[in-house]
């Protein structure tokens, strides 16, 4: 069985893409599941000294060695993801520079990359999505699936949909 990880962030800690990342959840074996809201944690903004005090990058590191699957949770916010997910992906920049971690960072090699996100539009943002097609490049990640929800008028998750896009994760 796979290892996933989900890396979420939203201003509004219960809204849509909360609830869309809570319903693929519900569809996975949590003991094979780490979740991390990335709103909740401390970690410094990338430095190009690699000047950093012990925070909480490195739990987020080392779950990302022990993923097979990485998922990324964000809604649409004026076609990016949320500051928080941004300033994660920056300090990723660690793992290409840190001899110390970046073992890490080579392993993200071949793991399987996903994206959770909502918006007011029926289709994802081109942007958003180049965004984490270019971020997965970057580091040899395949991306494997990407469900984008609307929720211009009410939030709706689509049951199908979602079990769908969970086996992808198995």
């Amino acid at each position: 069985m796979a290892n996933t990880l989900i890396l979420f962030s939203s201003a509004n800690q219960a809204g849509n893409t909360y609830q869309l990342t809570q319903a693929v959840r519900s569809q996975i074996n949590e003991n094979h599941t780490r979740y991390f809201n990335l709103d909740a944690h401390n970690y410094a903004d990338y430095n190009y000294h690699n000047f950093y005090s012990r925070d909480d990058f490195y739990d987020i590191a080392e779950a990302l060695s022990w993923a097979d699957n990485i998922v990324f949770a964000s809604p649409v916010y004026w076609h990016g993801v949320t500051s928080n997910m941004k300033r994660l992906i920056d300090r990723i920049t660690e793992l290409t520079e840190n001899p110390e971690i970046k073992h890490i960072g080579k392993g993200l090699k071949n793991k399987k990359g996903f994206v959770l996100t909502t918006s007011a539009s029926k289709e994802v943002c081109p942007v958003f999505a180049g965004f984490f097609e270019k971020v997965f490049s970057y580091f040899d990640i395949h991306m494997t699936g990407l469900l984008h929800l609307d929720c211009s008028k009410t939030l709706t998750l689509p049951k199908q949909q979602i079990i769908n896009f969970a086996q992808l994760l198995k």
